[in-house]
């Protein structure tokens, strides 16, 4: 399964990308249980007003994609992109 995470804007809006093929790795059981612990509603409200200078994460898992504005990036989200880009591949 392929993970890619982009973090774009923030103060000089600009794009990095993180990626990890889960099938190549050793431990790719825990990162299945790392997938399986995110939230099965793809959508993530954003009710409030836009917030000059955050990040905004794209987050794309197998054939699925959302994207969670930075003060939103909590729990397994948050948990799931810091592995990516602290074990992944720059992409």
């Amino acid at each position: 399964m392929q993970i890619v995470v982009r973090r774009s804007g923030g103060f000089a809006g600009l794009t990095r990308a993180w990626q990890v093929d889960t099938d190549a790795r050793p431990d790719a059981d825990r990162w299945a249980e790392l997938v399986g612990a995110l939230p099965r509603d793809a959508a993530v409200p954003d009710a409030d007003a836009p917030t000059p200078d955050d990040f905004v994460w794209t987050v794309t898992v197998a054939r699925t994609t959302v994207t969670i504005p930075g003060r939103r990036l909590d729990g397994p989200w948050a948990t799931l992109v810091a592995e990516v880009r602290d074990q992944g591949e720059p992409a």
